[in-house]
């Protein structure tokens, strides 16, 4: 790898999934630069598991192995990922049972920079390709972007997207997919996740963020190629019983919790309404997590164009009167 050549962290959060495996090694194999690569992985497993017993002995990977009763959740997991950034100039966030096309890494980095051209505080996310639809010239013409929202209840906002036609150039999202974000490491650093979401869920993890981000003066952008594919089958087949059987019983009770601090982070709910096992730590929390000031949080519900589906889903909506 010549100096030039920036550095590109992958962070993956996985909960007992071994597909962890093969993404690494495929992440490697397509890359145009392998040499440029780290990967960033908190792996939640069986302590007798030897499934990823292959990952140790890969010298460009950084694990974080806890058990899985010490798992809390995708966010939690990813916010471990981040503490083991080590100076590379780029982050891309994943799921741990993906795959990638040729020269991903240099297609990634130059969408980057096609971004730049349109905005100075640049994202790049999107709905990846389905793995069984990589080799697919249908599929391929076509890429999921962030461009409306599914659900806005009282249960939960979810963002979601659509197929459209490959664009010329990047073009703007709503939000984000956690299944590819592509940022810069420094960027990261500024905006981590918040680690006390525990057990949170699509709004958490995809809405929460995208709307900091974007109140924050970053605009997320559709990229105009394909660089990396998931899995949207997901990996419960492959996760072992007594994992899940852990798991189960820890989150009990945490998905609601975490869904009344995101509403209040959100303005659709009031700090009284915020389960009591956030509430002490709110104000904190505003300060590393908070909204930013560079545009209102307004605006960005009126860009959603869900400003008044949140007037009549949230009676404590902090915007009713607007």
């Amino acid at each position: 790898m010549s100096p030039a050549e920036p550095r590109i962290f992958i962070s993956i959060a996985c909960f007992s999934d071994p597909d962890v495996v093969d993404t690494v090694k495929d992440a490697l194999a397509q890359a145009s630069h392998p040499s440029r690569l780290s990967f960033g992985i908190c792996l939640q497993a069986l302590p007798d598991d030897p499934s990823y017993d292959e990952l140790t002995g890969l010298s460009q990977v950084r694990l974080d192995r806890i058990s899985v009763s010490e798992a809390r959740g995708p966010i939690y997991a990813r916010s471990r990922c981040e503490r083991l950034l080590e100076g590379e100039e780029y982050f891309l966030q994943l799921d741990c049972h993906s795959r990638f096309f040729e020269g991903w890494d240099e297609i990634l980095i130059e969408e980057f920079q096609s971004a730049c051209n349109m905005s100075e505080r640049v994202v790049i996310s999107h709905y990846p390709i389905n793995i069984n639809n990589m080799a697919s010239d249908e599929h391929f013409r076509v890429i999921g972007h962030v461009n409306r929202y599914r659900q806005v209840d009282a249960e939960s906002i979810k963002s979601h997207g659509s197929l459209v036609s490959l664009p010329e150039r990047p073009i703007a999202s709503f939000g984000i997919s956690a299944a590819m974000l592509f940022m810069r490491s420094e960027d990261r650093i500024l905006f981590p996740y918040d680690p006390d979401l525990d057990f949170g869920l699509h709004a958490e993890e995809q809405v929460l963020y995208a709307v900091r981000l974007w109140t924050h003066g970053y605009d997320i952008f559709c990229p105009t190629r394909h660089a990396v594919a998931t899995d949207y089958a997901g990996s419960r087949d492959r996760i072992p019983d007594a994992a899940k059987r852990i798991s189960n019983a820890n989150r009990t009770g945490w998905p609601k919790a975490s869904w009344s601090k995101a509403k209040y982070l959100l303005g659709l709910d009031s700090l009284e309404q915020v389960d009591l096992v956030y509430r002490d730590s709110i104000s904190e929390c505003l300060k590393r997590y908070g909204m930013g000031k560079r545009r209102s949080l307004l605006d960005y519900y009126r860009f959603a164009g869900i400003h008044e589906e949140l007037k009549r889903a949230f009676p404590n909506y902090c915007f009713q009167d607007n």
